[in-house]
């Protein structure tokens, strides 16, 4: 499979062509695009989260840690003093690092379900949660924001399986196969639980309604093709006219 490094560096770059797209299209202030970019770079480390020593999982759970602690402050700021919100800071952010961690790594293991669309889908969702409902971000920018979560974790599967095949030896590695997939078919318990932690966050995530209608395919599709490509001249470069005027060649009789 693709090391973190790869993973890293490919996520980044493809969620960065993808906040072009965003912002060519108007569906996300500037002042946001780094935001989106950071979304679809965690997402393309997100399907390594059930290694347990690996430099994603530690990430990831570092920063679970830190997004915990900070809402058991928010709601708890007005009842206790600094030095007791410091102590129900550390020991949230504590019980996820350590504890969290602890607990997720001995019922996982590495593509199961967690190297799923299925799972890409939840993460997707789940983001928009935390955007749209702890953030208080426009229910649009935080399905977005999801939306490039969703990008960067179908990144990572597809690169994992591009590294399961031998291009020298022109044969499969016994990898193919288990990183893009639907689901986890090894474990039908856990893409059931998968499935209805999906569900829940779905009843929990705010409206979608203004976001199927950016990303709907006839809306994108008529913007693709008004502004994929440049009218006229590349950046504005006119050839030179003996260059833009020398005749074509042919060969053969008319």
């Amino acid at each position: 499979m693709a090391n973190f490094n790869t993973h890293l560096a490919v996520a980044a770059v493809g969620s960065g062509l993808c906040a072009t797209v965003a912002l060519a299209g108007n569906a996300a202030p500037n002042n946001y695009l780094l935001t989106l970019t950071l979304a679809g770079t965690i997402g393309g480390i997100l399907p390594d989260i059930d290694l347990e020593k690996a430099i994603p999982s530690r990430i990831l759970f570092s920063a679970l840690g830190v997004i915990a602690a900070f809402i058991a402050l928010f709601s708890l700021e007005k009842h206790y003093s600094i030095a007791e919100l410091w102590i129900v800071w550390l020991g949230v952010y504590a019980l996820v690092r350590y504890g969290v961690h602890w607990i997720f790594h001995s019922r996982t293991r590495h593509r199961g379900i967690f190297h799923s669309l299925l799972a890409g889908g939840f993460f997707m969702v789940l983001t928009a949660v935390i955007f749209g409902r702890i953030f208080g971000e426009p229910a649009a920018l935080a399905w977005l924001t999801g939306l490039f979560v969703l990008i960067g974790f179908v990144i990572h599967l597809a690169l994992d399986e591009i590294y399961s095949v031998d291009i020298e030896g022109a044969q499969l590695k016994k990898s193919f196969g288990t990183a893009l997939k639907l689901i986890d078919m090894r474990s039908w318990r856990a893409s059931a639980m998968m499935l209805a932690a999906f569900v829940g966050v779905v009843f929990a995530a705010p409206s979608a309604k203004e976001f199927e209608e950016i990303v709907a395919p006839p809306t994108v599709f008529t913007f693709l093709k008004e502004r994929m490509l440049p009218k006229g001249n590349w950046f504005g470069i006119e050839l030179p006219k003996s260059v833009a005027a020398t005749p074509v060649k042919t060969t053969g009789t008319p």
